[in-house]
């Protein structure tokens, strides 16, 4: 049964959701602070962390830096304020694999965090006709059994939504990928038009691609329509 650990100061929504996923294929564990969570991310296996924003001892933000130092690979759910734009946009450049305005629908909440374990597990379900991607021109490789990828040699630290993104772009080569499709193809299953987190994601990836958003050679973005990883040839 999947981990998932909220790290959330209100008791109330602690209760809640316990009480929501007592019966699901889900099992939830709660922090109150920081701190606590942390130490129990260090002793215990969590498969996903549900992280609010608004928290004593240091704000989610911070937080979300320390999990991706020492657990790069672990995928954060990030809970922010309604409306709150700029908090969102920061989350998702710190490494935040997706985001949810408070307050929120429990079952909703439960989409989101099958919709992204899912995800891991089709990009490491083993591939054994097909368990590499190459980008020979880019020099880049993307191991899809180890679900490791590598640019002229070196190790990318990608978090799961960006190797799933660098996969899905590179997987359909030549061929523009809009921004609906990106996020329907990640998430799973339909998202809002207007949402534009997906430009936050392809701009992190581009970063560590080393990829300049001025004038990019790897991604490319088609005005109006999404993105495109070009043939080589």
């Amino acid at each position: 049964m999947p981990q998932i650990h909220l790290i959330d100061d209100d008791t109330s929504l602690h209760a809640l959701l316990q009480t929501y996923f007592a019966d699901g294929l889900l099992n939830l564990s709660a922090s109150e602070t920081p701190s606590a969570g942390l130490a129990w991310l260090a002793q215990n296996p969590v498969d996903l962390v549900i992280l609010d924003l608004m928290l004593p001892e240091m704000d989610g933000f911070e937080v979300c830096r320390r999990i991706r130092s020492l657990h790069p690979h672990l995928p954060v759910l990030m809970l922010t304020a309604r409306g709150d734009d700029l908090s969102t946009i920061l989350g998702l450049e710190l490494g935040a694999d997706d985001y949810m305005s408070k307050p929120f629908n429990p079952r909703e909440l439960e989409a989101r965090i099958k919709s992204i374990l899912r995800r891991i597990e089709r990009s490491e379900a083993p591939a054994p006709e097909r368990n590499q991607l190459r980008s020979d021109k880019h020099d880049l490789i993307v191991d899809l059994d180890g679900h490791i990828a590598t640019h002229k040699g070196e190790k990318l630290d990608l978090t799961p939504t960006e190797f799933d993104l660098l996969k899905c772009l590179l997987e359909n080569r030549g061929i523009v990928q809009s921004r609906d499709h990106l996020i329907q193809k990640l998430r799973g299953y339909d998202w809002e038009s207007l949402d534009r987190s997906i430009d936050m994601h392809i701009s992190k990836l581009r970063q560590k691609l080393g990829d300049t958003s001025k004038k990019p050679e790897i991604i490319k973005t088609v005005w109006g329509i999404g993105y495109i990883f070009p043939a080589d040839h």
